[in-house]
Order: C-alpha cells, then sequence, then structure tokens
C-alpha cells in the first residue's frame, strides 16, 4: 500500500474508457466485423486498461447494434520491459497477420511497438487508431488512415489540478483525469452520422457514470 507523499498529486487517466470509446468506434466502423489492437505488455495496468477496454467497447457497440465483431487483441508480454514498447517491426507484423485474417482497424498502444501497427494498418489501406493523444498530429505516416486515437485529455486534467492548486483544494495522492476520443479528421465524412451520435453518446455515458467498461484495473 503506498502512502501519499504530502503535496504531490499524480494524474492518472481512466485508459480502459479511452479504449472503450476506440473500440466502440472500431467494430462501428468495420466492414469485415473483425478489429485488432497490437498492445505493449498487459503487465503495465494502463496497458492492459486499454487493451481490456478496446474488447468491451467492441462488445457495447455490438450490443446496441446486434452485431457480432471479432476482437484481436495481442499484447507483447513475450519480450522484457526493454523490448515491449519499442518494437515497431513485430507491431507492424502482428497488425499484418491481424489483416491477413480480416481485421480492418488496427489500434495501437504501446509506444514504437504501436505505432509500427498503427503504420502497417494505414499502408494497408485499413483504419489506423492511434494512442494517448491525437496521432493524427504525430504520426504524419498514418495520418491519411487515423480514424481516432483514444485519448487521455492531458491539457484538461493539468488544467485542473492548477485551479485546485490556486483555490487550496488539491489534495495530495492521485488525481484521475478524463479519457475521450480524437477528431476522425482526414476520414470524417466516410464516420456516418449515427456513428458520430453513438460516439458522442457513450462518450456521456462513460463520463456521467451511466455505462462503465466493467475493466478490472489491472490483469488479475
Amino acid at each position: 500500500q503506498a502512502t501519499d507523499t504530502p503535496g504531490v498529486t499524480g494524474l492518472n487517466f481512466p485508459e480502459d474508457q479511452a479504449g472503450f470509446l476506440v473500440g466502440a468506434l472500431g467494430a462501428m466502423m468495420s466492414e469485415s466485423h473483425k478489429i485488432g489492437a497490437v498492445c505493449g505488455t498487459d503487465v503495465v495496468p494502463p496497458v492492459w486498461r486499454y487493451g481490456e477496454g478496446y474488447k468491451a467497447g467492441a462488445a457495447y457497440a455490438d450490443k446496441q447494434n446486434g452485431t457480432t465483431t471479432e476482437v484481436f487483441v495481442v499484447y507483447h508480454s513475450d519480450v522484457g520491459f526493454d523490448k515491449t514498447f519499442t518494437d515497431p517491426e513485430w507491431g507492424a507484423q502482428t497488425a499484418k497477420s491481424m489483416m491477413d485474417q480480416g481485421a480492418d482497424a488496427v489500434f495501437g498502444c504501446g509506444g514504437l511497438t504501436g505505432n509500427g501497427a498503427i503504420t502497417a494498418a494505414a499502408q494497408a489501406g485499413k483504419y489506423a487508431i492511434g494512442v494517448d493523444a491525437d496521432q493524427y498530429l504525430t504520426l504524419p505516416e498514418a495520418s491519411a488512415r487515423m480514424l481516432s486515437s483514444a485519448m487521455k485529455l492531458i491539457t484538461p486534467g493539468v488544467a485542473e489540478l492548477i485551479a485546485a492548486a490556486k483555490d487550496g483544494s488539491i489534495k495530495s495522492g492521485n488525481f484521475t483525469g478524463a479519457a475521450g476520443y480524437a477528431p476522425y479528421h482526414d476520414l470524417d465524412s466516410s464516420v456516418p452520422a449515427e456513428v458520430k451520435t453513438m460516439m458522442e453518446e457513450i462518450n456521456k455515458g462513460l463520463l456521467d457514470g451511466s455505462i462503465t467498461t466493467g475493466v478490472s484495473p489491472a490483469k488479475p
């Protein structure tokens, strides 16, 4: 049990919610009803939350729409920490094997490893989904096919903490910011209005607590 350090506040994010959003989006946009996620090691709780959140979001969209989506989620847990997030070749290869099995949307979640998967998906003309920040802006080689990104809303989180520090309400320990999803950018016109509406509804439900992901904070 970690004890809080006085005067130190950690900014954390519900990665399962961000993963849930893009999993739902991937499931709704997939024509093959098969989507994938290429992740770093599931020993790292945020990575686990992203990957499992992605599965849960796809299942939620399926339930709402009466569809059945097959979701491939692969964690790079077969290597050490020195390699799991820095293996773009493995990421690309894993994305390709998912696409060979019919996946037409790939979420990359795990540093350079995930970027390898995202880029491979984009190069194959499939939907690419980024992580943490809006990767449309940081991964130009994949931007034309970047459907969205699972986002940690870092700027609003930091702003909230600054405001809390100013008014004296800030507490030591961990503070949880909000998750979201990035704009559709170049693919905006290919996202049907009903999908956009449902994404807004899911986002709202996650924020107000009426939708929960059911994902455990760390791998059991």
